[in-house]
């Protein structure tokens, strides 16, 4: 049963570390360049998606309603807003995304 689980936490690690380094043209830009290779690929698309919203939200927390900060812990259209012109901190994304491992290191970083 233990291997079983090794291998089923090996491939789904490999699988993330893939996630982590193929990414799409959408994210060469300036916006995403600390987040490349740092974050998985499903965050970025998350993070892409809400970008997309920034026109509409502005920097209006209301208009935003902060919906992708409270359920993923990802960078909302408001918050988005202030990094239009220079790029996403690596800071400002959950170390959920930027890690996966069995073991429990807390809130430490790397």
């Amino acid at each position: 049963m233990n291997n079983m689980i090794i291998l089923q936490h090996t491939e789904i690690k490999a699988s993330f570390e893939t996630s982590t380094h193929m990414v799409g043209h959408v994210f060469k830009v300036t916006l995403y360049k600390r987040l490349l290779g740092m974050v998985s690929r499903y965050a970025l698309n998350q993070i892409a998606t809400e970008y997309e919203h920034v026109h509409y939200a502005g920097k209006n927390p209301s208009h935003c309603g902060c919906v992708m900060r409270t359920t993923h812990d990802l960078p909302c259209a408001c918050e988005l807003s202030k990094y239009v012109l220079g790029t996403i901190p690596l800071d400002s994304i959950h170390m959920s995304w930027r890690r996966l491992s069995f073991l429990d290191q807390g809130l430490s970083e790397p």
